[in-house]
């Protein structure tokens, strides 16, 4: 494989370069994502069902509601929230789990403690959206072709890609779409939002940190890819097919991607163990994007954290760490 066209190293050679350079990377990167709707700048939906909690207040929600489809969601909310408050974006993973999605926020299968718990806990509401082909989207979205679980995620691969777009585009569109919600909702500091994941969902969170400026902080665990290294390590398997993004892997790499939420807040945890994050790609994003926040002066706001004998997973250690990093928005 050749080397990307863009190397972060070349393009961020001092912050004035930077600067005047990464717009051009960002709008290089959303090309590759193909053609994709324009965001509203109101985001439309329905309150479905509205319950108590211990901790709060659950909202169960259909964002963009006047789609085909909608977006279906849970929003919380603390009980003594004083308004407005911070919020928490919660990005679910994938783990071939198709009919989990939005649920995994009640959940405690994958993270030491459920993620609404935690965040109602931390005096943070919490919004929990379905990617494309998840949870009460699984076969449900028309371009499914009603195929559901991993046929479905195919049919909705090529369905995009026909029309000139991609799966992934469409996934970050609607965690775009998730953002703005969340902007908007009265119990909510705009300023004040964090996006937080795990696997897929730490794909999503570095994502959303690099095309979303006015998103405070970021936590992704338990992904952080490479693209050549996960190539030279013949691990192209590890992932699905949502992860592949037409053309991207000539164009630029993730430390590139990253480097877009400089100089933002942004905590990465990994194990040492977990083959879909080879060790050797992590440390090359580490060095890069740490030299891009130590330009802006805030070289303590990205920090990678690497887990001895840890495959992929969330530990109580990176628990622990996120709620530490998230405390200071």
């Amino acid at each position: 494989m050749n080397p990307p066209l863009i190397e972060l190293g070349n393009l961020a050679t001092d912050l004035k370069s930077w600067l005047t350079r990464r717009d051009d990377l960002r709008e290089g990167i959303k090309k590759h994502l193909g053609r994709l709707p324009t965001l509203p700048t109101s985001v439309a939906y329905e309150t479905l069902e509205r319950k108590k909690h211990e901790k709060g207040v659950i909202e169960k929600l259909r964002l963009n509601h006047h789609s085909e489809c909608g977006i279906p969601a849970w929003f919380a909310t603390p009980r003594h929230l004083k308004l407005p408050g911070p919020a928490v974006l919660w990005c679910h993973w994938h783990g071939g789990e198709y009919s989990l999605g939005k649920e995994e926020v009640f959940q405690q299968i994958h993270t030491p403690q459920t993620p609404i718990q935690c965040f109602l806990e931390m005096g943070m509401s919490v919004l929990c959206i379905d990617a494309f082909g998840f949870g009460e989207r699984n076969g449900k979205d028309p371009e499914s072709c009603g195929d559901s679980d991993q046929e479905g995620e195919h049919t909705l691969f090529k369905h995009f890609l026909w029309q000139g777009s991609s799966l992934w585009g469409r996934i970050l569109w609607d965690d775009r779409l998730a953002f703005r919600f969340l902007q908007q909702r009265p119990e909510v500091d705009p300023d004040r939002i964090s996006a937080i994941g795990l696997s897929m969902g730490a794909t999503r969170v570095q994502w959303l940190m690099a095309f979303e400026d006015s998103l405070a902080c970021g936590v992704a665990m338990a992904c952080m890819v490479r693209y050549r290294d996960l190539i030279k390590a013949k691990s192209l398997r590890r992932h699905g097919m949502y992860f592949y993004v037409p053309g991207l892997a000539e164009y630029c790499d993730l430390e590139s991607i990253l480097a877009l939420a400089a100089p933002r807040p942004l905590l990465c945890l990994n194990g040492d163990d977990d083959p879909l994050s080879p060790l050797a790609g992590i440390r090359q994003i580490e060095s890069a994007v740490g030299r891009v926040y130590e330009m802006y002066g805030q070289g303590d706001r990205f920090s990678s954290k690497v887990i001895s004998k840890i495959g992929h997973c969330c530990t109580q250690e990176m628990w622990d760490d996120m709620r530490a990093w998230i405390s200071q928005v």
